[in-house]
């Protein structure tokens, strides 16, 4: 009667948590603002499955035209088929994902542990402020996270109760993993280490011959890989990562990045906290009792191996992105339950733990709800801005791909177009089989102005600020256009800037 009261009670508990993970999910879920890599999602997701497959693979210089997978692509294209392209429509799917990685951290921790455990992380992945965020993006990392701890929670199960039965669950979850981003074979080589390291020779052998599966599964795909880490190195931002990075990624995985910038310090102070005690405990008091070592060895190979080995490869050549390594961040709450389950303390000790990181959390979820500066300025409001401004023949030219793609989005009627990224920087990461897949090209600013007595440019108050600091008395896009036209008004959006510009002879109308 007990076990079926607490069972019971567990459910409710459990029930309670997915709902408060789902409302967190929602949250202006709709209303916050599209930026650049959503718009180029939904943008590229629409063409059909042969042009994105074109704009992706076709090589230029050697590498591939982009350093993507292409299944959340293909996903998305059926999504917005069937249900449209609303921000809110196209971010839905990653709530889903979401939801899902919930479940199934708790479906892992009791598997491995036990029910309070599993309740624990549960609780710690449905309001980590950094899987909230990406739960609510139209991108590939929510299902990436999904799958990931798919392939683990199999993983676990073969493990664990052994035989052939969860094998080919492991294998279909790997391979699509792959097919989602190239950076979850870091997920998949945690796994491999754990057998390895805790000599599971008849685990390794087993995984070995499901590695052979996805590797044939895969190998359309895999010459492919090669060339898009090629991409990264011909011309991508991501720099080379040093123990800066490393921080930021502890605080990212705790309360997510950017936050609210009086909040950095207390932030900073507990994520290291936060990690320093964990990692104590996990060495001082968990991997010396026997009966759940092997299983904090996988929680820690999971959490830590993907940054270690991700930021080793990025000594040569930079791939560490912190959002790919969402997964690992999920296996770090899993730990962190773990060890906060094995704490003796009473009531009123749990009570201040849970006030302390409240407010952190709440103002970090407030400030990823209402976040509005680059790269989610307010192009909505600026592209209204525009539309009631705009007079038949102006040039509206964008600073970049960045701005425009989302104004683009927002307003397809609009006649808008961007200017080229400078030939081989680290913004140079739109290839032309790219463009020619969306059917949207870049212009020198000379082409882009070219016959126009009034040009609108809209402009990064950053991008502005980036070459002052470098030493340039402004902007060479906003250099150019005074020395070609007058300036004669700008508007800004939050830190989105809208200069306008007319031909040196015409005469301000009003």
């Amino acid at each position: 009667m007990i076990d079926r009261v607490l069972a019971n009670r567990n459910r409710i508990i459990f029930a309670g948590v997915l709902l408060g993970g789902l409302a967190l999910r929602l949250i202006n879920l709709g209303s916050r603002k599209i930026w650049y890599d959503e718009a180029f999602a939904v943008l590229y997701a629409e063409k059909s499955f042969g042009v994105i497959l074109y704009g992706t693979v076709t090589p230029v210089q050697g590498a591939a035209a982009d350093v993507h997978p292409l299944l959340y692509y293909f996903f998305l294209h059926v999504w917005m088929d069937l249900f449209g392209q609303s921000p809110f429509v196209v971010r839905l799917p990653s709530v889903f994902f979401g939801l899902g990685t919930i479940v199934l951290a708790f479906l892992i921790t009791q598997e491995l542990f036990d029910r309070r455990t599993s309740l624990l992380a549960a609780l710690i992945a449905a309001v980590a402020p950094f899987h909230v965020n990406y739960s609510q993006e139209a991108r590939m990392y929510s299902l990436l996270c999904f799958l990931s701890l798919l392939s683990a929670f199999f993983f676990v199960r073969c493990w664990r109760r052994g035989g052939w039965g969860n094998w080919p669950g492991f294998i279909v979850a790997a391979t699509l993993s792959l097919y989602i981003h190239n950076l979850a074979f870091l997920n998949l080589l945690a796994l491999d280490l754990f057998a390895l390291i805790a000599r599971k020779w008849r685990l390794l052998k087993s995984l070995i011959l499901a590695h052979i599966v996805v590797a044939l599964l895969f190998a359309p795909w895999l010459g492919v890989i090669f060339s898009q880490f090629g991409k990264v190195q011909q011309a991508y931002w991501v720099p080379r990562p040093g123990l800066a990075e490393l921080i930021n990624t502890v605080m990212a995985f705790t309360f997510n990045l950017p936050t609210w910038p009086p909040l950095l310090p207390m932030i900073l102070f507990l994520s290291l906290s936060i990690l320093a005690l964990a990692l104590y405990r996990v060495f001082r008091t968990h991997l010396r009792q026997e009966t759940h070592r092997e299983a904090v060895w996988l929680l820690l190979l999971m959490a830590f191996a993907p940054v270690v080995v991700v930021f080793l490869i990025s000594q040569f050549r930079s791939v560490y992105i912190i959002r790919g390594l969402l997964p690992a961040a999920l296996a770090y709450y899993l730990l962190l339950a773990r060890v906060a389950s094995d704490l003796k303390l009473p009531r009123w000790g749990w009570a201040a733990i849970a006030s302390i990181l409240a407010v952190p959390v709440a103002f970090s979820l407030g400030y990823h709800y209402q976040y509005a500066q680059f790269p989610r300025s307010p192009f909505d409001q600026a592209v209204a801005y525009l539309r009631e401004n705009y007079r038949p023949g102006d040039a509206i030219v964008h600073d970049n791909k960045l701005t425009f793609f989302p104004c683009y989005y927002y307003d397809r009627e609009l006649p808008q177009t961007f200017v080229a990224d400078p030939p081989g920087s680290g913004s140079d990461t739109l290839a032309l089989p790219t463009q020619e897949a969306l059917g949207l090209f870049a212009q020198e600013i000379e082409a882009a102005t070219a016959g126009y007595d009034r040009v609108w440019l809209v402009i990064f108050d950053q991008a502005v600020a980036e070459y002052q600091a470098a030493g340039y008395p402004d902007h060479p896009h906003l250099t150019w256009l005074k020395a070609h036209y007058r300036p004669s008004d700008v508007v800004h959006f939050n830190d989105l800037s809208l200069y306008l510009f007319q031909l040196l002879a015409e005469k301000p109308h009003g």
